[in-house]
């Protein structure tokens, strides 16, 4: 008897493994397509860019906030323009499409309410740490603008916070932020 409890916990235990291991992916799917980062998008009149369009890149360098670096905007910069030239664009100092990259920067407030998480009494108000805290937040906006109707004709704009895995730190983390706004346009 002894035999077949062996033979059944043999058999069981692949598809215990099994069970497990699909469970696990199927968290693992539906977590990375949830995980995109933050995009708002805007056109006029369902704007596409036209195949050999001339462009130019023009930056927001003068009024760039102190928190962020000026090679973090020139990187920007380059991304958007390598994109666009991969897909069939091309760059011109005198086109008439301009391509605008202006980031900025918000605080934004977090408050942490302490009095739920430890019983009140003894406990010492003069020396409680401040419950109000701010968070950086760095913004990407994307502009495709026509010089001779001075019109902007598409736009799209992305967020992200100091230390996040979207955050612009080298040239690659940049295309793919400029990739993933450009991508809709």
């Amino acid at each position: 008897m002894h035999y077949i409890n062996h033979i059944i916990e043999i058999l069981l235990l692949p598809m215990k493994h099994k069970r497990n291991f699909l469970i696990f992916t199927a968290i693992t799917f539906l977590a990375a397509c949830t995980s995109s980062p933050f995009t708002e998008l805007n056109s006029r009149d369902n704007f596409q860019l036209e195949e050999e369009t001339s462009f130019k890149v023009q930056l927001n360098k003068d009024l760039l906030p102190v928190e962020m670096d000026p090679i973090l905007i020139e990187n920007l910069g380059d991304a958007v323009k390598e994109y666009l030239e991969g897909v069939g664009h091309r760059f011109s100092q005198d086109a008439a499409i301009t391509i605008d990259v202006s980031v900025t920067t918000k605080e934004k407030i977090k408050y942490n309410d302490f009095r739920f998480y430890g019983y009140p009494m003894y406990r010492s108000y003069l020396y409680e740490p401040d419950r109000i805290n701010t968070v950086p937040e760095f913004f990407l906006r994307i502009s495709v603008r026509d010089e001779q109707s001075d019109k902007t004709l598409w736009t799209g704009l992305t967020k992200w916070r100091k230390g996040s895995s979207y955050a612009p730190t080298d040239m690659p983390s940049a295309e793919m932020l400029v990739e993933n706004l450009l991508v809709n346009l």
